[in-house]
C-alpha cells in the first residue's frame, strides 16, 4: 500500500460544529452573567469581529468587543482576562468534553501510517486551531504535514514545524496541485477525502485527484443557524457558495467514492490500487 492521502479536518475527522457551537454559546451565556451585556448585542459584535479576522475561532476577541471595552475601559487586557476568566473556562471545558474523533478515525490513520501511506492535512482553519485539534485528539503524529489558511491573529506561541500556511481557498485546484508538487506526489496517485461536495470534491476532481466524500450521520439540531448568527462569512461568501452549488449541479460533480464510516476509506484505497495495478 503506497499512496498519499490528503484529508480535510473539520467535519471529516471530527464533528467541528458539534463541539464549537456548544462551547461558544456556553461562553456567551457566561459573559452575559458576568457583564450584564445583552446576549444579542454580544452576538452581533462577535459577528463583526469574526468577519474581520475571517474566522469564528478566536474566543479572546471578546476582549475587543465594543460593549466589553466600554464597560471595562479602565482595565488592561490582562486584567480583563481575569474578570472574564470563567467565560473562557466554560468555552474550554465544553470544548474538551465535546471534541471527539469520529468512530474509526484513529485506528484507520494508524493502519495507513503503518502501511507507509503519507498522510497530509488540508484545512481552511487557522494554523493554531487546525493543528491544535490534531494534537488534542492524539493523532498529530500520523500527519507528515498540515496545510492551513493564513491568519490575522497573533499566535502567542510558535507554530509546529509540520504546519504550512496557504493563501488560497477551496475549491481552488491550484492549492491542491501545489500540495501535491510540494509533497512530490503525482495528483493521479493521491486520494483526497472531505465532507463538502462544493469545496472538497469539486476541488479534488478539478485537480485530477481521486475524491472521497465523507458523509457522517448527523443528529438534528439548530447548530447551523447558531453558526450563521456569528459567522465570519460575508454576503459575498454566501453568494459564492450558492454559485458553487449551482455549478456542481450543472457539471454533475460527484465523488469517486462516498462513505459514511471513516474506516471504509481503507476499502476505497484498496480499490484504487487494484485498479491502478490492472
Amino acid at each position: 500500500m503506497k499512496t498519499t492521502l490528503i484529508t480535510d479536518l473539520d467535519d471529516t475527522l471530527y464533528d467541528w460544529i458539534g463541539f464549537f457551537i456548544p462551547a461558544f454559546y456556553a461562553m456567551v451565556d457566561e459573559l452575559v452573567v458576568i457583564t450584564g451585556v445583552d446576549k444579542n448585542v454580544l452576538l452581533s459584535e462577535f459577528k463583526e469581529r469574526h468577519q474581520y479576522y475571517g474566522s469564528v475561532e478566536y474566543p479572546f476577541v471578546t476582549l475587543s468587543l465594543p460593549s466589553i471595552k466600554e464597560k471595562y475601559s479602565s482595565l488592561s487586557d490582562e486584567e480583563l482576562r481575569i474578570v472574564l476568566n470563567e467565560a473562557f473556562h466554560r468555552f474550554n471545558s465544553v470544548r474538551k468534553r465535546k471534541l471527539q474523533l469520529y468512530d474509526g478515525v484513529e485506528e484507520t490513520l494508524k493502519e495507513l501510517s503503518d502501511n507507509n501511506v503519507t498522510i497530509i492535512g488540508y484545512t481552511e482553519s487557522s494554523p493554531e486551531n487546525g493543528f491544535y485539534r490534531l494534537e488534542r485528539l492524539g493523532i498529530a503524529e500520523y500527519f507528515s504535514r498540515v496545510y492551513t489558511s493564513t491568519t490575522k491573529y497573533e499566535t502567542p506561541f510558535p507554530l509546529d514545524s509540520k504546519i504550512k500556511m496557504v493563501d488560497t481557498k477551496k475549491p481552488d485546484k491550484k492549492v491542491l496541485l501545489e500540495i501535491c508538487q510540494y509533497e512530490k506526489c503525482n495528483p493521479s496517485e493521491a486520494i483526497y477525502i472531505g465532507d463538502s461536495l462544493t469545496k472538497d470534491i469539486f476541488m479534488a476532481n478539478s485537480a485530477g485527484v481521486t475524491s472521497i466524500l465523507m458523509q457522517h450521520p448527523k443528529e438534528p439540531n439548530d447548530y447551523y443557524q447558531k453558526l450563521v448568527d456569528i459567522t465570519s462569512w460575508t454576503d459575498e461568501d454566501f453568494e459564492r457558495e450558492l454559485k458553487l452549488k449551482e455549478e456542481c449541479k450543472e457539471k454533475n460533480i460527484h465523488a469517486d467514492y462516498v462513505i459514511n464510516q471513516f474506516k471504509d476509506l481503507l476499502f476505497c484505497i484498496e480499490d484504487v490500487q487494484q485498479g491502478t495495478e490492472k
